[in-house]
């Protein structure tokens, strides 16, 4: 599964290259971009390169994506942390009862023996 990961990426990157060197002319343009609403002064960046403006763009989407998975992540985090807690006191009550068991077993009592003897009746 490595390998084809590895082998997807590679594919991905070099069709991206593709793109990039076919389209050269227009990721080297200089551009500029404007904002310009009512309540505030018309703001202009400085000329970059289209291809900068691409990575900019390319970059905050992640940053984006990471900040709003960030919720859910801490959130998984702690279900895990709860399950993990109850998995861990039900081994502790899981080993309790079967020393229990055990120890029934080993040594029967007056008590073991009229049981034993009563559950052999009703099943008969």
């Amino acid at each position: 599964m490595k390998k084809v990961k590895i082998a997807f990426w590679v594919i991905v990157l070099f069709f991206g290259g593709v793109f990039v060197y076919q389209n050269k002319v227009f990721f080297m343009a200089k551009q500029s971009l404007s904002l310009n609403l009512p309540f505030l002064e018309v703001l202009h960046t400085p000329e970059l390169l289209n291809a900068i403006l691409f990575l900019m763009f390319l970059v905050s989407g992640f940053l984006i994506a990471y900040f709003f998975s960030l919720y859910e992540r801490f959130k998984s985090k702690k279900t895990i942390k709860s399950l993990n807690a109850t998995e861990a006191s039900l081994r502790e009550e899981l080993t309790a009862l079967k020393q229990e068991l055990e120890s029934l077993r080993r040594a029967p009592s007056g008590d073991a023996v009229k049981y034993e003897a009563h559950s052999t009746e009703q099943s008969v």
